[in-house]
């Protein structure tokens, strides 16, 4: 007996889940870049283990519980060779199975340096 089509939401392709990644196909087409809006330059999509990431430009200015996880850094190295670092990463989900020929995976996370800097206490401060 065959196995259903894994992940199919819907018969049509017309259902919100189709439409929101067929909007991530275009965007791969283009570039794997999210068109810019309000003027804005363009802002790469990275695809990683098969989930799809928005990474904005690098912001110094707004709080960092309004950016992306926090405003935790993040560095991805896309299958070109060029990284891009940005503190205001967005996670769309995971990249359903019938897209996933279409959106194949295009970069990896590369790890943030351990900390070099000195602890800010000796070994005895704070014990008292």
């Amino acid at each position: 007996m065959n196995a259903p089509e894994i992940n199919q939401c819907c018969t049509t392709g017309t259902c919100f889940m189709c439409r929101f990644w067929e909007e991530k196909v275009r965007w791969a087409v283009n570039s794997d870049q999210m068109p810019g809006i309000y003027g804005q330059a363009p802002v790469p999509v990275a695809r990683v283990n098969g989930l799809h990431y928005i990474v904005k430009p690098m912001n110094t200015t707004t709080p960092r519980e309004y950016l992306g996880f926090g405003g935790r850094l993040w560095t991805f190295r896309f299958n070109d060779g060029r990284e891009v670092t940005s503190n205001d990463v967005m996670f769309q989900g995971d990249v359903p199975a019938h897209f996933a020929d279409q959106l194949p995976d295009n970069a990896v996370i590369v790890p943030q340096a351990a900390s070099r800097t000195k602890a800010p206490f000796s070994d005895f401060e704070g014990l008292l």
